[in-house]
């Protein structure tokens, strides 16, 4: 059986979680891959809504990553940067707002980097 000790006194079983204690979560190696190409993009309206991302989410942007089919993008599109879901349109590379918007790929778009996280923000005052 194993006891506590406190300086040098038995104080009672020890705890069943010992030997299992986890190191504190370090979300910046949690959620970021390639620092140096990694950076935050918040979202100033609500175009994703439908997807999920609303007006103020925090998207995690690595710009060394290039996005797949039906994953999401940042891309510049017109001088705006934009969040969008990248899908196959006509064997083309395309982007949307997964409602009715689609940008296709022309000299006027470029992809920034691929979404690798989003994080949301309740209660709190996301307007600066």
């Amino acid at each position: 059986m194993a006891y506590g000790v406190t300086g040098g006194k038995t104080t009672g079983f020890a705890s069943p979680a010992q030997g299992y204690e986890e190191t504190n979560i370090d979300l910046n190696a949690f959620l970021i891959q390639n620092p140096s190409a990694t950076y935050l993009f918040k979202l100033d309206s609500s175009d994703m809504a439908d997807l999920g991302l609303p007006k103020g989410a925090l998207l995690i942007v690595d710009r060394s990553k290039k996005p797949r089919f039906n994953q999401l993008a940042i891309i510049r599109h017109e001088g705006q940067f934009l969040c969008r879901l990248m899908v196959n349109r006509n064997r083309q590379k395309a982007f949307t707002n997964g409602v009715s918007e689609i940008i296709p790929i022309s000299d006027e778009t470029e992809i920034v980097g691929a979404v690798t996280a989003s994080i949301q923000v309740y209660n709190h005052d996301l307007s600066h």
